[in-house]
C-alpha cells in the first residue's frame, strides 16, 4: 500500500473586508515534501483565486486559541466552532470566518503523514541549497 503524501480540504467559508462580504470556497494543501507549509487557496468564484503559504503549526495553533501576528492570523472565535483566518497583503484585510471540524480534520491528516518534530526527515537540504545555487 502507497504512504499518503498529501492532504486536501474543500470548505466554504464566509469572507469579510471593507470590499467583500458573503460567501468563498477555500482549498487547504499540505504535501509531506514542504511540511512546514499549508497552502490556503481563496476564490470567490471559479473566475479568480489567490494563494497564501503559511506555517502549519499555525493553523493547528489557532484551532484551540489564537496564532500568528503579520500577515497571517488564526484564532478560534467564541463558541468554538468558528475559526477565523485573517490574511494581510501591506495593503488590504480579508477575513474568512471557516468550521472547525472540518480544520481539525485536516490538521489531523497533515499530523498523521508528517508528525510534529519529524518534518526535519521530509526536507533535502542538500538538494535545496543546490537549487537556490544553481
Amino acid at each position: 500500500m502507497a504512504t499518503k503524501r498529501s492532504a486536501w480540504q474543500l470548505l466554504e467559508g464566509h469572507a469579510y473586508s471593507a470590499t467583500v462580504d458573503g460567501r468563498v470556497s477555500v482549498g487547504l494543501g499540505f504535501a509531506a515534501d514542504d511540511p512546514y507549509a499549508v497552502h490556503l487557496i481563496v476564490s470567490a468564484d471559479a473566475t479568480a483565486a489567490s494563494c497564501w503559504v503559511f506555517a502549519r503549526d499555525l493553523l493547528i495553533a489557532g484551532l484551540t486559541g489564537t496564532a500568528g501576528q503579520g500577515d497571517v492570523l488564526v484564532g478560534l472565535q467564541p463558541g468554538g466552532t468558528v475559526v477565523s483566518v485573517v490574511l494581510r497583503n501591506g495593503r488590504d484585510v480579508l477575513g474568512i470566518d471557516l468550521p472547525r471540524l472540518p480544520l481539525c480534520r485536516f490538521a489531523a491528516d497533515m499530523l498523521a503523514i508528517v508528525p510534529r518534530g519529524r518534518e526535519g526527515g521530509y526536507v533535502d537540504l542538500d538538494a535545496e541549497l543546490r537549487s537556490l545555487l544553481a
